[in-house]
């Protein structure tokens, strides 16, 4: 179970491979080794969210490419958007 400090932190246990944790603590500063793991993770965590907001996105382009009305619309827009506005 996790648990809260006064300061927004929580103390966490983890297992971890034993290859892992050697890899590890030959890599991570002495005394540091919770705010670099806090960094990490936070990295990938943003990392997954791009990936997912992209994915989403991707679906959404999917979706719209499906939709002929729409397609009809941006068709007609088309020789606006290639003409010069200088």
């Amino acid at each position: 179970m996790a648990k809260e400090d006064d300061m927004g932190l929580i103390r966490v246990n983890l297992s971890l491979e034993k290859e892992v944790w050697n890899a590890f603590d030959t890599l991570a500063p002495k005394r540091c080794k919770s705010r670099f793991i806090n960094q990490l993770l936070k990295q990938e965590i943003q990392k997954l969210n791009r990936e997912q907001g992209l994915d989403e996105l991707s679906s959404a382009f999917q979706e719209a490419a499906k939709d002929r009305k729409r397609l009809a619309t941006i068709r007609e827009w088309e020789t606006l958007d290639n003409e010069g506005w200088d």
